[in-house]
């Protein structure tokens, strides 16, 4: 990432000025991301954002720290009496621009460079300490796994099979399955409009029930939900408050999937789930939104392992639940 002082002292200069605000976010002692702008007043005597640079470092994307900054951001200059934020970014920085508009950003203009208004709320809340003039972002207390793929690739199977996993070595562990918080219908008649209906469905309910599995003490949860898209990524890691986010697409051949999916659905559930396997999937870097892949083709307790192992959680140290909290706890 680049240096905060463009020249010696700068930094130093631009945090002690009046309405500068600066976040950082780290990881143990190292640097992950920043971002940085002003608290303006107008002449009106009302008072607005601007953020100036927004930056997370390459190897640290996709986790959630992006968002965490700006939310931090948002929230300070609510507090301090802001009621709009406003931001640049080039127009084909489209990682940057599903990140603006998953947190309610309107676009303003189109060309080289676009344009974000936020409207703030004055009761906004971030997880931040001061730290010499700074911000700080809190360290998540809490891993969130999130197991996507096709109709049909097994993914409630797995994320049960993860939640057993860290149960057994005595984690307060949570369970979804995002498919069972949007069961209603009919479904809306809203034509293409429809299926983010659902979407956003599943993300507002999965907020209000992690935020109940944390209250109960769980400090790992196991989601399994179909996302393809940074927007939605963004839009998970909002609602799994307070956690490290890492999302892993399970893989496996279509006829095996396909052969899964006879064996589940049947009538038009199942024939809008084969139409769907058969049609082009779009190209990858357009739905290269996990942070690995995993070939679903052993038991379930062996891709468990597996996942659990390359995430870095195999080795989480044995800590027994309280007697007064569940080991696992569901959403069904």
């Amino acid at each position: 990432m680049a240096r905060f002082e463009a020249v010696p002292g700068g930094g130093r200069t631009f945090l002690v000025s009046p309405g500068a605000l600066a976040f950082v976010a780290f990881e143990g002692e190292e640097i992950v991301g920043w971002c940085w702008g002003y608290h303006l007043t107008r002449p009106d005597a009302s008072s607005m954002l601007y953020l100036h640079r927004l930056e997370v470092a390459q190897e640290h994307r996709r986790r959630g720290v992006g968002g965490a900054l700006l939310r931090a951001f948002m929230s300070v200059g609510a507090q301090a009496g802001a009621s709009r934020m406003f931001l640049t970014t080039g127009e084909a920085n489209a990682p940057a621009r599903a990140l603006y508009e998953s947190l309610g950003g309107g676009l303003a203009a189109q060309g080289p460079t676009v344009s974000y208004w936020f409207l703030l709320k004055p009761d906004a809340t971030a997880s931040t300490s001061p730290v010499r003039g700074s911000g700080a972002l809190q360290a998540s207390d809490c891993r969130a796994l999130l197991l996507t793929g096709v109709a049909g690739v097994g993914k409630s199977t797995v994320a049960d099979a993860v939640g057993r996993v860290l149960t057994e070595a005595g984690h307060v562990t949570a369970v979804v399955d995002t498919d069972l918080l949007a069961q209603f219908g009919p479904p809306p008649t809203l034509g293409s409009a429809g299926g983010r209906v659902y979407d956003e469905l599943k993300c507002a309910n999965l907020a209000s029930v992690w935020a109940n599995f944390r209250a109960a003490g769980a400090r790992f949860v196991v989601v399994a939900a179909a996302i393809e898209s940074v927007a939605q990524r963004e839009r998970y890691t909002e609602s799994l408050a307070g956690c490290d986010l890492m999302v892993v697409r399970l893989t496996a051949d279509v006829d095996t999937v396909r052969d899964r999916l006879r064996q589940r659905d049947t009538g038009p559930k199942l024939e809008q789930h084969l139409r769907t396997l058969a049609r082009p999937g779009p190209s990858p870097t357009e739905t290269t939104v996990e942070d690995f892949t995993v070939a679903n083709d052993r038991t379930p307790a062996e891709i468990a392992e597996e996942i659990l192992d390359r995430v870095g959680w195999a080795g989480q140290p044995r800590r027994l639940p309280s007697p007064t909290q569940p080991s696992e706890l569901r959403a069904t």
